[in-house]
C-alpha cells in the first residue's frame, strides 16, 4: 500500500509542477494546489485509517468517476471497453461474434446481428437474452461481462445459453469470435426513380470512402439521379474529420464547416472542405432526430448554414462539445471535453443548460444567419428547416421508443412466429394486442400529466397522508393508465407503420428491408416529395 501511496502522491506532484509551468495567474496556482493537499490528505487517511481494508486504486478510480461526472456525462476515464469504441471507429474492426448488446428489462438483450458472422449462422435473433457465456451467468449483468469472452484469440469458441420469449428452455449454442468488418453506411439505395437514400450509421475511418462508392454507384446505374437524402437519424456521431470529409461531397472547396474554441488558444481550430465537391448542386435533404448527436449535427449545422440543402425531420440531440483523449497511468486514459462545436454562422451546438453552472457561456439562444439570410438558432443543437412528422413531439410515443416497449412487444409477439409474407403489414389485430399488452406492463413511465399523479402518491407517503389517501391515488392512476393506452389510437397509423418495420425486420435481409423503409417511413416519403419540386426551393430562398 505504501508504494501505490508514494506513486500516487508522485503523479499529483508532476501534474502540480506540470500545471504551474502552465499557468501565471498565482491566485488559480494556489487554489489548485490547496484542492490537490485537500484530495491527497484525504486518500492518505482513508486508505491508511478506514475500519475496513480499501483498495487504493478502486478508491481512485471511484474517486475520479465522481469528480469527472461533475464536468459533464462525456468526460471519463476510458477502461478496455471505451478503447475498444474508440478503434472501432478508427479501424471498423473489432472482435467478436456480430452481434449487438445492449439492456432492456435489466437483462442482456441481443439488438441487433450483423449478417454472415457467428451470431446469425447459431441462430440468435434480437430480442435473445444471454443467460450463460459459459459457466458465468450475465443475465443480469451490468459490468460488460460479456465483452471480455468476445474478445481474445479469433477462432476461440464461447458457449452460451440463451433465454428466447415463447420457448420453455434455454437455446444452446457455441459461438466462434471473428474478425467483424462493420460499415459505416447502413441501407442505400433509390427511394424512387430520381431520389437516392444513404444511411450512414456512424463516422469512422470508412465513411469517405464508402461515401464516395456509393455516390458513383447512384450516378453509374441511375441516369435520372437528381436528389439524396443522407440519414443521420440515430446516428450518435463519431470521428470529426469523417464529419468534414462527408460535407466536402457537397459544399465549395474552402467552405468552413465547424469550428472548435476551448479554454486554450490551440484548442480554437476551424475547419475547411479540402476539394472540390463531387456533386456540388444536386439538391440535398439531410434528414435528423433527438438522437442524432455529435458529428452528425457538425453535418447538419454545416449543410444548413451554407444553405446546401435542407434540413428535415426534428431538433438534434444538442451534443456540441469535444473530447480530446489523454494518457494516464495505469495504461489508462482520460476523455476530457476541451472545446465545443461552433457551426460556420458562429451558432453554438450545446443544448443548454450548461453542465457546470459556475460557468457563464455567450450565444445564449442568439439568431444567427445562413448564407441565404435565413434566420437559425442556438444552444439547442440543430433545427430542422420544417417538421415533418406529425408525431415528433408526442409524449405518448416518445414513452414506446425511450422504453424500448415496441421492441419488447414484437419479441413476444414473433416468438412463435416462424415466418411473415413479405406483404404482411401490422393492422387492426396488432395494435390491439399491443394495447392489451400494454394493459400488463407495470414498469413503464405514463407521460405528464399522468405522471404528476405517481408523484402526487409519493409527496403524499412523505408527508404521512392515510393509506386511504394513497390508495385513491392508485385507483386514479389506474384509470389514467387505461386513459393513456385509449390516447395511443391518435397515433395509430404511426404506431402501425414502426411495427411493421420491427417485425418484418425480424424475417428479412437488409436489402429487403431498404424497399420496405421506403415505403412505411414517413419521413423518406415526405422528403423525397420535397427533393422532387418546388418545396426544396422554398425552404432555401431567404426569409
Amino acid at each position: 500500500m505504501k508504494k501505490t501511496l508514494l506513486i500516487f502522491m508522485a503523479f499529483i506532484g508532476l501534474t502540480a509542477g506540470a500545471i504551474a509551468f502552465k499557468f501565471s495567474d498565482q491566485e488559480l496556482f494556489q487554489r489548485i494546489t490547496n484542492a490537490m493537499d485537500l484530495f491527497g490528505s484525504v486518500f492518505r487517511e482513508v486508505t491508511l485509517h478506514y475500519v475496513d481494508p480499501v483498495d487504493p486504486m478502486k478508491f481512485v478510480n471511484d474517486g475520479t468517476k465522481a469528480m469527472l461526472s461533475s464536468l459533464d456525462p462525456y468526460s471519463e476515464i476510458l477502461d478496455d471497453s471505451g478503447e475498444d469504441d474508440m478503434e472501432l471507429l478508427s479501424t471498423n474492426s473489432y472482435t467478436g461474434f456480430g452481434m449487438i448488446i445492449g439492456i432492456i428489462d435489466d437483462m442482456q438483450t441481443v439488438i441487433d446481428i450483423y449478417p454472415g458472422y457467428s451470431a446469425e449462422k447459431n441462430g440468435l435473433k434480437p430480442g435473445d437474452r444471454i443467460c450463460y457465456v459459459d459457466t458465468t451467468f450475465v443475465l443480469y449483468d451490468t459490468t460488460n461481462l460479456i465483452r471480455s469472452y468476445s474478445r481474445g484469440t479469433v477462432g476461440g469458441k464461447v458457449a452460451m445459453k440463451i433465454l428466447r420469449s415463447g420457448k420453455s428452455d434455454t437455446i444452446h449454442a457455441v459461438l466462434t469470435r471473428e474478425i467483424i468488418r462493420v460499415k459505416s453506411l447502413g441501407l442505400s439505395g433509390m427511394v424512387n426513380d430520381s431520389i437516392g437514400y444513404i444511411k450512414i450509421e456512424r463516422f469512422s475511418a470508412s465513411t469517405k470512402d464508402e461515401m464516395k462508392r456509393a455516390l458513383a454507384q447512384f450516378r453509374r446505374e441511375y441516369p435520372k439521379f437528381a436528389g439524396l437524402m443522407l440519414d443521420l437519424r440515430g446516428n450518435p456521431g463519431g470521428l470529426l474529420e469523417s464529419a468534414v470529409d462527408v460535407c466536402d461531397f457537397f459544399v465549395p472547396m474552402k467552405s468552413t464547416i465547424v469550428m472548435t474554441r476551448g479554454r486554450d488558444a490551440e484548442q480554437e481550430r476551424t475547419y475547411l472542405s479540402q476539394f472540390q465537391p463531387q456533386e456540388p448542386n444536386i439538391p440535398l435533404a439531410v434528414l435528423i432526430d433527438g438522437e442524432s448527436a455529435s458529428a452528425s449535427e457538425v453535418v447538419a449545422g454545416a449543410i444548413q448554414d451554407l444553405d446546401r440543402g435542407v434540413i428535415l425531420g426534428s431538433r438534434s440531440f444538442g451534443k456540441g462539445l469535444v473530447q480530446t483523449v489523454m494518457s494516464l497511468p495505469s495504461n489508462k486514459s482520460l476523455k476530457l471535453t476541451t472545446a465545443r462545436y461552433y457551426t460556420p454562422s458562429g451558432r453554438c451546438i450545446q443544448k443548454l443548460p450548461t453542465y457546470n453552472e459556475d460557468v457563464k457561456i455567450e450565444g445564449k439562444e442568439v439568431e444567427f444567419k445562413t448564407a441565404n439570410g435565413r434566420p437559425v438558432t442556438s444552444r439547442h443543437g440543430i433545427d430542422p428547416d420544417t417538421m415533418l412528422s406529425e408525431y415528433s413531439n408526442a409524449q405518448m410515443l416518445n414513452v414506446l421508443e425511450e422504453e424500448q416497449l415496441l421492441f419488447r412487444f414484437v419479441n413476444e409477439y414473433c416468438a412463435n412466429i416462424d415466418t411473415l409474407s413479405k406483404d404482411w403489414k401490422a393492422g387492426d389485430k396488432e395494435f390491439k394486442k399491443l394495447q392489451a399488452w400494454l394493459l400488463k406492463q407495470d414498469d413503464f413511465s405514463i407521460p405528464e400529466p399522468y405522471a404528476l399523479l405517481e408523484n402526487s402518491d409519493i409527496i403524499a407517503h412523505r408527508n404521512g397522508y392515510s393509506i386511504g389517501f394513497s390508495n385513491s391515488v392508485k385507483k386514479v392512476l389506474k384509470g389514467a393508465k387505461k386513459d393513456f393506452l385509449k390516447g395511443l389510437s391518435v397515433y395509430r397509423p404511426e404506431i402501425l407503420r414502426k411495427l411493421t418495420i420491427l417485425m418484418q425486420s425480424r424475417y428479412r435481409t437488409s436489402k429487403e428491408m431498404t424497399s420496405l423503409l421506403f415505403t412505411y417511413d414517413q419521413l423518406i416519403v415526405k422528403s423525397a416529395m420535397i427533393l422532387s419540386g418546388k418545396p426544396y426551393r422554398e425552404l432555401l430562398s431567404p426569409q
